[in-house]
């Protein structure tokens, strides 16, 4: 061997070794993900010392459960997935706890099968898996946990459903988060905590023989798409007339209100394929059985001798179909008459109560409501800023004043020992309403405990009221990994707190776009038949139409008998909704309704030619997957990306177990809080904090009402007319591609005028579709609101006026709330009228003493 070889022989050799150890090292390392390596903190010593590490707490679940699979292919076979459907709060649990809730609708055949639900998510880098969960509950029962772990993609998992645990109906389906920071302990860093829940891969999946709807009273069984939104093909036989058109509207509000779908989306076009949506076919019987996509399944119809009203399950090259028909236009409205009527609702009893409280429970006033008829769960918690959310929907006549109290009547405990600052913090829309300190030297268990809130912060529609508290403790400054494992309870809320409305003034207000958006005003009345009004309907504007009318249907409650017109109604004719494409707008008619025609054709100048999602067309697969993850990071609206949208619309048992009774379920409520008392209460906690700031939190919120409301009416006179302006830029965007307006014109009470316009109609059907969404619809408000479709921001201009507009039949109680809401937003009227009363009162009293009593005559 030549000396060269011999040295190239020995090098190799000695290297054998160092890349065994090499190979032994990665193979110990690569099942470790990064979440479990060391934790550089304030208190990493003995993690670093080589001490032992802590195990994971095991799960808390009171059934067993396994994974099915950890990391499963988004393809099932014969399996379709069941997606949730889009809410208020989206996609995102955010915090050390957080939950949200769904009700899902089974068919019979459905509820009886073997089903197990996947749920996909991301996490935010700052979570720590290993004190961290998510919980899937269903019907209030926990059927998996799993760590959360998902900071660099999304994962998946699937858990099987206990058998008979799912009922035919309604199920309440709900996921909750348990989640601590990897390295900050402070109260500022919970809110980098979040889970983002992939709608696109969680829900129940449901094998494809019987994922498909049969029959019409299951329409809330129609399955959503991948974004919680419900896809409704509307397929108009050619000879569509104008009443047809109507009709169609109709039934797709009916479908958005018997199946609680907020987020509907309708497009105009031939039958539809797919597992996700429904087409829907209106129209006489002559016209429907010429269209082509239904010859050899009219059979399912039956014979049509008259009204047929009909849901044709789904076949390969077809969605579920339902069908309107008759031999005549009597027939038709007859048939749609049928649909109108609400199939009796079924399900368990917590699936009903998800329900009701979806997207919000609906309350007059004048009523008393706990938290577990809201959702909400008795709960007890380690963290350090505990958040529980719920809401309600308020009448869209309520005119919010501070002329009243909202008692929150709170139930739970706290131990002692918490630092300095801790606090209950209430929150309504957004904005504190009322905070309660929590003294440091004592801990407690209270019950029924007021916490005041003002009305004024609640608002016709949709309300989010929102229940934190800030439980920091001296140990948080340590911030020990190893304690965040087995920290103790520090908090409890109980479900049996109360929220006690009181009688709410009702009247009408105008113009206000949120009360539209959230109520349905001024279109919701008993025997108003508002105008929608369409010059020029083509496929797009038909689809715009319907999905707002559903959209509205959904917010309100209850359908809007909308009378569809071609020709503009005469002012005094009504409420109306005028749809119109941007290049036929005319400074004249923009003028009527508040809006700068020169303005708005200068924002609009490119855009008017301008196709819709043309550049998602230019995608590869990898830029949708990046993009699909951007959106997932960021918490986007899904539908806001009109790219994604046009791609989306191109590719063409046993009967339930009775509930409990009222006496059985309020014993068995009473007997889980009980326990829950005692054990707090055998930790040595006292209701001291209580009696002790009672009184001064009552007047601390009157003091902060009359402060917030100075502070507001001083900036918005200094502001002037430059937040006028300001806010009319954010209007006039040219990123903006829907403007909504709104104004009364015309003598009558209701005759209030709402424009929707878009630089053009295929513009106008994706802007819709972006507004549908929940969170993007809640933000619309003012008088005049613009939409930007590509990240589904809202800017709009206040009104300068209202018009009241009565909506109660007139009563002392009634006018004496709307006295004492007008005049509590009016304080130098009240103040003036306080002065005139005293010196009538005055005079009064000095005519009546002048008049009385003895007078000594001088000598």
């Amino acid at each position: 061997m030549s000396p060269l070889a011999k040295r190239v022989f020995c090098a190799l050799a000695s290297a054998v070794p160092l890349l065994a150890v090499a190979a032994q090292a990665q193979s110990l390392l690569a099942p470790l993900p990064m979440s479990q390596l060391p934790l550089i903190g304030s208190a990493p010593s003995k993690l670093l010392a080589g001490a032992p590490r802590p195990s994971p707490p095991p799960p808390s679940n009171k059934i067993d459960y396994t994974p099915v699979s950890a990391i499963l292919d988004p393809h099932v076979g014969e399996a379709v997935l069941r997606h949730l459907p889009n809410n208020i709060q989206g996609f995102r649990l955010q915090g050390e706890t957080g939950a949200s809730e769904w009700p899902i609708y089974l068919s019979e055949t459905q509820a009886l099968r073997k089903l197990s639900f996947r749920i996909g998510y991301l996490s935010a880098v700052s979570v720590m898996p290993e004190a961290s969960t998510l919980t899937v509950f269903i019907n209030d029962v926990a059927i998996g946990e799993t760590h959360i772990n998902a900071p660099n993609k999304a994962e998946q998992v699937d858990f099987a459903v206990p058998p008979e645990l799912l009922r035919p109906g309604f199920n309440a389906v709900r996921v909750s988060v348990d989640q601590r920071h990897r390295v900050d302990c402070s109260l500022a860093a919970t809110n980098e905590l979040w889970t983002q829940i992939d709608p696109s891969r969680t829900g129940l999946l449901i094998p494809g023989g019987d994922a498909g709807v049969r029959d019409i009273a299951d329409i809330p069984a129609l399955p959503p798409d991948a974004q919680g939104a419900l896809p409704i093909r509307a397929v108009l036989p050619g000879r569509t007339s104008p009443a047809n058109i109507e009709r169609m509207i109709r039934a797709v509000q009916f479908i958005s209100t018997h199946g609680r779908f907020e987020q509907p989306s309708v497009d105009v076009g031939p039958m539809a394929s797919g597992d996700y949506g429904v087409n829907l076919v209106v129209g006489l019987y002559e016209d429907v059985a010429k269209l082509a996509d239904l010859d050899g399944d009219l059979s399912g119809l039956g014979r049509v001798d008259g009204p047929r009203l009909a849901l044709l399950a789904a076949t390969p090259s077809r969605r579920a179909t339902i069908v309107i028909t008759g031999l005549t236009e009597d027939d038709v409205n007859r048939a749609l008459a049928d649909f109108a009527r609400e199939p009796a609702r079924k399900g368990s009893p917590e699936g009903l109560r998800a329900a009701q409280s979806f997207p919000g429970y609906r309350i007059g006033g004048g009523q008393t409501l706990r938290l577990r008829d809201l959702g909400l769960h008795s709960q007890e918690f380690s963290g350090r800023f505990f958040r529980a959310g719920f809401n309600i929907v308020l009448p869209a006549d309520f005119y919010p004043a501070n002329y009243a109290k909202v008692p929150l009547n709170l139930s739970g405990g706290y131990v002692a020992g918490l630092s300095r600052g801790a606090q209950i913090l209430i929150s309504i829309n957004g904005r504190d309403a009322v905070s309660a300190p929590l003294p440091a030297n004592g801990g407690g268990v209270f019950k029924d405990k007021t916490l005041p809130l003002p009305l004024g912060f609640f608002r016709p529609g949709l309300n989010r009221i929102e229940i934190a508290a800030q439980v920091p403790t001296p140990e948080d400054l340590v911030c020990d990994p190893v304690k965040m494992l087995e920290a103790k309870k520090r908090f409890l809320l109980l479900d049996s707190t109360q929220l006690r409305l009181p009688d709410l003034a009702r009247i009408g207000r105008a113009p206000d776009l949120a009360v539209t958006a959230t109520g349905g005003f001024p279109f919701i009345g008993a025997g108003k038949q508002p105008k929608m009004f369409m010059p020029a309907p083509d496929r797009n504007s038909i689809a715009a139409a319907a999905t707002l009318a559903g959209r509205m249907a959904a917010s309100a409650g209850r359908p809007i008998d909308f009378r569809f017109t071609l020709t503009p109604p005469p002012e005094g004719s009504g409420a109306t909704l005028a749809i119109l494409d941007g290049r036929t707008l005319d400074d004249e008619t923009a003028k009527k309704f508040g809006v700068d025609g020169a303005r708005l054709r200068e924002a609009w100048r490119d855009r008017f030619d301008a196709k819709a999602s043309e550049v998602e067309e230019k995608l590869s697969d990898f830029d949708s997957r990046a993009r699909a993850r951007l959106v997932l990071q960021k918490n986007l609206p899904a539908a806001c990306h009109m790219s994604k949208r046009a791609v989306a619309a191109a590719s063409a048992a046993a009967p339930p177990e009775p509930p409990p009774t009222m006496e059985e379920a309020h014993a068995l409520e009473n007997d889980g809080e009980r326990d829950l008392v005692a054990a707090w209460a055998r930790d040595g906690v006292s209701e001291v904090f209580w009696r002790r700031t009672g009184e001064a939190i009552s007047a601390a919120s009157d003091g902060l009402t009359r402060i917030t409301r100075g502070a507001w009416n001083g900036a918005r006179h200094f502001a002037g007319g430059g937040g006028e302006e300001r806010a009319a830029k954010r209007v006039y965007r040219p990123a903006n591609s829907l403007v909504i307006a709104q104004v009364p014109l015309g003598a009558g009470a209701d005759d209030i005028w709402t424009l929707v316009t878009a630089p053009n109609t295929a513009l106008l059907a994706e802007s819709v579709n972006c507004l549908s969404d929940p969170r993007v619809w809640r933000q619309v408000e003012g008088r005049v609101a613009a939409l930007d479709a590509s990240n589904g921001e809202i800017a709009h201009l206040e009104p300068g006026s209202l018009r009241f507009v009565a909506t109660q039949p007139l009563s002392v109680s009634n006018l004496r709330l709307i006295a004492a809401s007008w005049l509590s937003l009016n304080s130098l009227a009240y103040v003036g009228l306080a002065l005139l009363a005293a010196l009538l009162f005055g005079a009064a009293t000095f005519a009546f003493v002048r008049s009385v009593g003895r007078r000594q005559e001088c000598d």
